[in-house]
């Protein structure tokens, strides 16, 4: 039997985490090398039904502010404020709920009632990009929330076997519907499944639809494949696709990894697409003795914007004899505002090791600014900050330091004979980080190390757009303002 995309499930954890912490089992960073996973659904047409839960038959609702729901009865969360501004009632802790920037979106069966959120192999441990899944297609409602005030903006009803958080043009958060078909054997042809994916914004407009759909490979409307050492952009609804520059020798090859949904060849890597540019890759082959480097492209023209083959190797990167660094693995870490971040290996070393970050600025390719710190790191919602992240099977970490992204300026780093604080994540106005350590779960202020909470049983998710936590306990969903 010949299938495509089949769907490849998590089974449940055996141990409850806790309250609105996603189970981590390795650092959350931009790692790369990982599995990717398929997500397929089932469906006709569009997979659309009509809307349930009161909205009218083209689906929309009255945008009314959240019923009143249960109070929050729960420890103080630092960083938030104490009364939550809106909640639902709910006994459970694992409800499923995808962020959409503005809207907060959750998913009822046909009996009305709140689903779970699903797990999917190859979806990243510290980011919820999967709400629903199933073998078989099943009606779903998809109810669209406010993130500030609870409403309901939109209820949409679909048959799906998945839902997936996704990009759209620009980086603007969009949702897939996955459906599958299924040609059955003639006796001599294999039976084949193929699937497709129809995307929606957060407002429940339709954006297009897209055939041949695996988890994770849909980026910024483009549907990202990874075929015989070349990697493909093909955007969505028409347009010039774009092809991942790979050069080197015979056996130069570039991969994709859905998980982390970057692109790497050889020692560079970088995100598939990133504010508008996608990477090229120099030297990608195992044994091209070539230096290694890594481009960024136009998404728009194809045309070669900054190759760290042009740019200035910053201070603190070991150099050989020949003036070059001595481990030439780069990766582009961020691309915002004009400017890369750009992390470079500080030396040959086992990883996770020492790297040095550098700003370059893109019109220019001037290096704006550098500094050393951590391969494995914790960013807050805006990026300005990192805190120095544990690996998986790190067994001698020490603790974690805090710094500023724009210029590498330390706020603070544990000191020995600490307990050593493995960092969850930041609060979403950024003044709070929340960790563990072996005796529990503490939330510290971001500026003087001061422990603010400890033995907390509930850590908030963080919603980057409006810098409001949001977590499930069995006594509610609640979503909480920033303090």
């Amino acid at each position: 039997m010949l299938t495509r995309n089949l769907l490849p499930r998590n089974t449940p954890p055996t141990n409850t985490p806790i309250a609105g912490r996603r189970v981590r089992t390795r650092a959350a960073v931009i790692g790369l090398s990982l599995s990717m996973a398929l997500l397929t659904g089932c469906g006709g047409d569009d997979g659309t039904e009509p809307a349930a839960d009161g909205a009218n038959a083209s689906g929309k609702a009255s945008g009314k502010p959240a019923a009143s729901g249960p109070a929050y009865q729960g420890a103080a969360l630092p960083g938030y404020a104490r009364k939550a501004a809106w909640s639902l009632p709910t006994d459970n802790p694992e409800l499923g709920v995808l962020d959409l920037g503005a809207v907060l979106l959750f998913a009822k069966d046909a009996s009305g009632a709140y689903l779970t959120d699903a797990t999917v192999d190859g979806e990243p441990d510290d980011v919820n990009r999967v709400l629903f899944s199933s073998d078989e297609a099943e009606k779903v409602t998809l109810e669209f929330r406010d993130a500030k005030t609870g409403a309901v903006t939109k209820t949409l009803g679909v048959t799906a076997q998945s839902v997936e958080g996704v990009t759209w043009k620009d980086g603007a958060p969009a949702i897939a519907v996955g459906t599958s078909a299924t040609k059955e054997s003639d006796g001599l042809t294999q039976e084949e499944t193929t699937t497709s994916a129809t995307l929606y914004s957060v407002d429940g407009t339709k954006l297009g639809e897209t055939s041949g759909y695996e988890f994770g490979h849909i980026v910024a409307g483009y549907a990202v494949a990874a075929a015989d050492g070349a990697v493909t952009l093909t955007p969505i609804g028409g347009g010039p696709a774009r092809t991942v520059p790979c050069n080197g020798d015979d056996d130069a090859e570039c991969d994709f990894d859905a998980e982390t949904q970057a692109a790497s060849g050889d020692k560079t890597r970088a995100p598939v697409i990133a504010d508008g540019y996608y990477p090229g890759f120099e030297a990608a082959g195992n044994y091209d003795y070539d230096p290694s480097d890594v481009t960024l492209n136009d998404l728009a023209t194809g045309k070669q914007i900054w190759s760290s083959a042009k740019a200035e190797v910053p201070k603190g990167v070991v150099l050989d004899d020949e003036g070059q660094p001595r481990d030439r693995t780069i990766r582009i870490v961020r691309v915002a505002d004009g400017k890369v971040l750009v992390a470079w290996k500080k030396d040959i070393g086992l990883s996770p090791t020492t790297q040095v970050y550098a700003w370059y600025d893109l019109a220019s390719g001037a290096l704006t600014a550098s500094y050393e710190g951590g391969e494995l790191v914790v960013y807050s919602a805006d990026g300005a900050l990192a805190a120095l992240d544990k690996s998986e099977f790190d067994t001698g970490f020490d603790g974690t330091a805090v710094w500023k992204t724009a210029d590498g300026t330390r706020l603070w780093a544990q000191e020995e004979g600490e307990n050593a604080l493995d960092p969850i994540r930041f609060s979403g106005n950024g003044e709070v980080l929340y960790g563990s350590t072996d005796d529990g779960e503490l939330a510290v202020d971001v500026t003087t190390r001061k422990v603010l909470a400890k033995d907390l049983t509930a850590v908030p998710e963080v919603n980057a757009r409006t810098g409001y936590g949001y977590l499930a306990t069995e006594d509610g969903f609640f979503a909480f303002a920033p303090a």
